[in-house]
């Protein structure tokens, strides 16, 4: 795999290169976000792995730039820091970052995130070649989206990560089909899915899987840390219209989350089963 390594700390960089180097990986340096960036700008990096304090482009705002790129292909972010605050982490995986870890860098912990990292691009080499998708939105639909969840809750099991899933349930779809028809109701269904479709991370994945029902799989997060997340995605659902003939369509909705892995429960469990933290109330449609 192909990684870029961003630190001024040449004799650590080139440590970690080393290291990198000796796990069968291709390593480039740079030592600064500016020079980072228009080396990712021009070249197919799979993986980066960067410090927070960088000269020119700060390692969150580097983050932020890398997701900007309208690339085929996904980049996986490792950041690490001595800022081990909860709201210092929190930004640096709100700009983009998938993976953090704190100063001093430990080998093995690096290990195990970039082994969650080769795993996630592999999945997505697969998505892409074999993913089915819901045919009114467009996004993954829930077999595919319940296979995916399979293999991540089982690497989450065994690196001891932690996940969450989000879940947007529309509570007057089936009244709106039934009132208006078919047309207005997917409508409706089709703006909160580009919504939640904008709103992830491109390592996140969202499905609908129920006909009134979507979720975002979210990794490497957890409740208090994505839940930002969750009050931008209920503030945006407010605020959403959909017009019809002679008719404006608002959604009643609710935003809930799951954590995982739970102990003792499979992956279906948990979909299925598995208490949800409601993230305020029900939203009425004025």
């Amino acid at each position: 795999m192909k990684i870029l390594v961003v630190d001024a700390d040449h004799l650590f960089a080139r440590l970690l290169k080393t290291k990198l180097e000796r796990w069968g990986h291709s390593v480039v340096i740079e030592a600064d976000g500016t020079s980072a960036f228009e080396r990712v700008r021009k070249e197919p990096f799979r993986m980066v792995i960067l410090d927070w304090d960088l000269e020119g482009i700060n390692g969150p705002a580097l983050c932020t730039k890398i997701r900007r790129l309208k690339r085929p292909r996904y980049t996986y972010i490792i950041f690490y820091t001595a800022y081990a605050e909860k709201e210092n982490l929190l930004a640096g995986l709100e700009a983009g970052a998938d993976a953090y870890l704190t100063k001093p860098l430990n080998t093995v912990e690096l290990r195990l995130r970039m082994k969650n990292g080769k795993r996630l691009l592999n999945l997505e080499d697969e998505l892409r070649e074999g993913v089915s998708r819901d045919g009114a939105t467009g996004i993954v639909n829930r077999a595919s989206f319940d296979q995916f969840y399979r293999i991540i809750l089982s690497d989450a099991v065994r690196t001891g990560s932690q996940g969450a899933l989000l879940y947007v349930t529309v509570h007057n779809y089936h009244e709106i089909y039934a009132r208006e028809g078919f047309t207005p109701a997917q409508n409706l269904m089709i703006e909160i899915a580009r919504v939640l479709s904008v709103a992830i991370r491109q390592s996140d994945l969202v499905a609908r899987v129920e006909d009134d029902e979507f979720c975002a799989l979210l990794q490497n997060t957890y409740w208090d840390k994505c839940e930002p997340f969750a009050a931008r995605i209920h503030d945006e659902l407010a605020a959403l219209q959909v017009f019809g003939d002679d008719v404006t369509i608002k959604p009643e909705y609710s935003v809930s989350l799951v954590n995982y892995p739970i102990e003792g429960m499979s992956s279906d469990e948990i979909l299925t089963q598995a208490d949800r933290i409601r993230f305020r109330e029900i939203a009425h449609a004025s």
